[in-house]
């Protein structure tokens, strides 16, 4: 067991959104980042999913964000805040370590996209990075709402959790990987989208992600209206 492991990684203009708000990818990046500094039998562990829970934005800052990381058995918690503001945690990242386990492919996912992977994507053994593939499903997520709805205003839905589990490694190659997306939940004030990664009809790995409204204006989460989420219904996939 590892317990409250501190560790200070310094902020980058290329980690916001056009929110300015630090994108949700990059704090999966700050938790490998210092998953990495925990040192063997966590560093170099098999990663089987890992979920990511927003709780409030986060900008650009010159002070350090500060990733606090404990580990009980398999189950890694980083818990991540700026230094300026540590009584703020503004996200949580769980990860599972362990043997990766097969996924049963979704029957009702629709057509596939094709997802192709780069160079930069990669560790040194060939296989994409976990902050990565967190970003190929956010790559996935986007084309299949553009092209399922014209109902999605930009700025008006932030991520609120975004999960990813992996059946095998995602491996570089030329050919692009097929790439499913479906809405399968719509609440009082989110929509969940899911997704997989797949090579043939064998699924890579899986991601859900939940998409809280969002109004920018006050800054804060808001309610769907009856319109805006019947059309999100019609959408959902059994």
């Amino acid at each position: 067991m590892i317990d409250a492991v501190v560790h200070e990684i310094t902020m980058r203009w290329a980690d916001l959104d056009r929110l300015n708000h630090v994108n949700n990818v990059v704090y999966v990046g700050y938790a490998a980042e210092a998953r990495a500094m925990l040192g063997p039998g966590v560093a170099d562990a098999t990663v089987r999913s890992s979920t990511v829970r927003y709780l409030r934005p986060l900008q650009l800052s010159t002070k350090p964000v500060v990733v606090v990381s404990t580990l009980d058995g398999p189950t890694l918690t980083q818990r991540i805040h700026s230094a300026e503001a540590p009584e703020h945690v503004v996200a949580e990242v769980v990860t599972e370590l362990g043997e990766l386990r097969p996924i049963e492919p979704h029957s009702g996912s629709g057509p596939a996209l094709a997802m192709s992977t780069r160079r930069s994507d990669l560790d040194s053994c060939g296989d994409v990075v976990l902050a990565k593939l967190f970003e190929l499903f956010q790559e996935t997520r986007i084309l299949h709402i553009s092209t399922a709805t014209d109902r999605f205003a930009s700025g008006g839905f932030v991520v609120g959790t975004a999960s990813v589990e992996q059946a095998r490694p995602v491996t570089g190659r030329p050919e692009p990987y097929d790439a499913h997306a479906w809405f399968s939940r719509v609440g009082a004030g989110s929509i969940t989208i899911d997704s997989e990664l797949a090579d043939g009809a064998t699924v890579l790995a899986r991601s859900s992600t939940v998409l809280v409204g969002f109004d920018m204006q006050e800054q804060r989460s808001r309610r769907l209206g009856d319109d805006e989420r019947a059309v999100f219904e019609a959408l959902v996939s059994p």
